[in-house]
Formats: C-alpha cells, structure tokens, sequence
C-alpha cells in the first residue's frame, strides 16, 4: 500500500512539474508584428524584418516592412543559398549562418528565390 502511495505521489509530482514548465514556455511565446519570438525554449529567435533561410524554405514566406526598412536574410541551413530577385538584388552565395542585407527603398510586392534551390520562394510586401 505504501508503494502505491509514493509511486502515485511521484506521477503527481511529475505531471506539476511537467504542466509547469509547459506553462511558463508558453509564457514565453510572444507574437510581435510580422514574426513570432519564441524565448528561452530552446528555438530559433525571429525578430522583424529577419528572413531566416531554412533547407524547407523561407522562414517567414512573406513579409511585410515599410519604405527605408532594411532586410536581412540569415542562412540556417547547412548548405548554400544566394537570394535572387528579378526586380531588386542578388545576394552572394551565402554559407551557414551567414547574412545577406538590402535596404528596402521603394514600395511594391518583391517576390524572391533560391538561385541554389528553386523550389524555395518568397514575397516581400513594401509599403
């Protein structure tokens, strides 16, 4: 009967334990304009006008700035990217975790692609 007792105890303990530290990691999730911050868990910080360059694609698809914001792409992946538009910019070929920046000067919907890859598409929305 005690053996019962303290495994039933021991499961309580750690469901609490669990709920708790769900519950604070959610705490931790905020939405803040055209991305998502998540803090303290472990993920991928993603902070406004930030693109970040992951192997199943662009992280957000489409984002949205103002006139004279500035884009940074970040590659995440272990391979390669060069960012191409047909309007607006070529990056370099960009290597893990490397960065590629571009002022955003003019209003309109610039949509972009992986020169390396593609298959990987984006939009970014200026007004």
């Amino acid at each position: 009967m005690i053996n019962l007792k303290i495994i039933t105890a021991l499961i309580i303990s750690a469901l609490i334990i669990f709920g708790v530290y769900f519950f604070v990691s959610m705490e931790n999730a905020t939405q803040s304009g055209n991305s998502i911050k998540i803090l303290g868990t472990g993920s991928s910080v993603i902070e406004n006008n930030i693109i970040e360059i992951r192997a199943d694609g662009f992280f957000p698809e489409i984002l949205s700035v103002s006139v004279g914001d500035e884009i940074i792409f970040t590659n995440k992946d272990k391979n390669n990217h060069r960012i191409i538009s047909d309007s607006l910019y070529l990056s370099k070929e960009l290597k893990s975790e490397e960065n590629f920046q571009i002022p955003m000067n003019s209003a309109g919907d610039f949509e972009y692609y992986d020169a390396l890859n593609p298959n990987l598409k984006g939009t970014i929305v200026v007004k």
